[in-house]
């Protein structure tokens, strides 16, 4: 018998990846994570070149931005 409190919650069941709007420009079409690693490696630089992510550096502080505008340039936290 299944419980019938198990149910998905709805990130679960997203089905695109969370992205927050610009506090500049307003949209999400354009924005994406700021990646912080010690190690950079080809499928960092990888995803940097496609435009998927960018790299932040190797230490991540309290207030540094984890998500960047590529329309606009901004970098913000959530």
């Amino acid at each position: 018998m299944q419980d019938p409190f198990d149910v998905l919650s709805r990130r679960a069941t997203r089905q695109k990846p969370f992205r927050p709007r610009c506090k500049a420009c307003r949209t999400n079409r354009h924005v994406i994570p700021v990646v912080y690693s010690r190690e950079i490696d080809e499928a960092l630089l990888a995803g940097e070149r496609a435009g998927e992510l960018r790299i932040g550096g190797s230490a991540r502080g309290v207030d540094a931005p984890n998500w960047y505008c590529r329309h606009c340039g901004a970098l913000f936290q959530r």
